[in-house]
């Protein structure tokens, strides 16, 4: 009688998972996104800081238009629109612009990006 008894509670637990089980995959699940989730974090600041510095690229390559035909560089990213640059996600500003000389910046994901017209490239800092 015992035997039988035991036989029919064996049937019934083959059909599902136990809590234990579940608790742990559970916990798995919960380890792999503590660890997944920084690093999706920290690709989306560097992709804004990548933007930021490609639009410096883009609006210096229009300043040197502008100062081609102007001899002067422009104050303001507005009057860059008719040589070619265009606002992207990462808002370029032009900090300080004349006759010589130009800084601009963005702000990307990790901090603000600047460019000038001696440094030829983005890099960290504010003008």
């Amino acid at each position: 009688m015992f035997s039988c008894r035991t036989e029919g509670l064996r049937e019934i637990r083959e059909g599902g998972f136990t809590l234990i089980e579940l608790l742990v995959v559970v916990v798995i699940i919960g380890i792999l996104a503590a660890i997944a989730i920084p690093n999706y974090i920290g690709q989306q600041r560097e992709a804004r800081d990548s933007a930021a510095m490609a639009q410096l690229r883009m609006a210096a390559t229009s300043q040197d238009l502008y100062h081609a035909r102007q001899d002067a560089f422009a104050a303001t990213a507005t009057a860059l629109e008719a040589f070619g640059f265009r606002q992207g996600g990462q808002l370029v500003t032009v900090v300080v612009a004349g006759a010589s000389t130009y800084c601009m910046q963005a702000q990307g994901g990790n901090g603000t990006f600047k460019m000038t017209h001696d440094t030829g490239r983005p890099v960290p800092g504010t003008c």
